[in-house]
């Protein structure tokens, strides 16, 4: 009797270092399937195109207004919800472009500057 409680404890501890190790590698495939797709996604965004949106300004539900970059032309363009309507051209000059540009996010740069603004607060 003995014997079998001592077995039957073994097997779950069994049972539960498979589910742990199945845990940790579904996190895995989750972190590569993130990493690719990210991958991706950056790729798509930095690639040079001849479209570019430069800023967006909502106006209601499903109602924007977006000023494009086609070419070397900017565009005034309304959007809504099953129709996209021009407005005008704009000229170069009217138009004011941010640069913006995506960097990754380094969790080591973000730890540094938590593990400084901590040592500020205690001095």
């Amino acid at each position: 009797m003995f014997l079998n409680a001592t077995s039957s404890s073994m097997e779950h501890i069994g049972q539960l270092i498979i589910l742990i190790l199945m845990f940790v590698f579904v996190l895995f495939l989750a972190y590569v399937a993130a990493r690719v797709a990210g991958g991706f996604q950056a790729n798509t965004l930095n690639k040079k195109s001849n479209i570019k949106i430069i800023e967006v300004c909502q106006l209601g539900n499903n109602k924007y207004i977006e000023i494009v970059k086609v070419g070397e032309r900017y565009l005034a363009l309304a959007i809504c919800k099953d129709n996209v309507t021009f407005l005008t051209e704009l000229d170069a000059s009217e138009v004011m472009e941010h640069q913006t540009s995506i960097e990754p996010i380094s969790f080591k740069n973000v730890l540094e500057k938590m593990k400084n603004e901590r040592k500020d607060k205690e001095q």
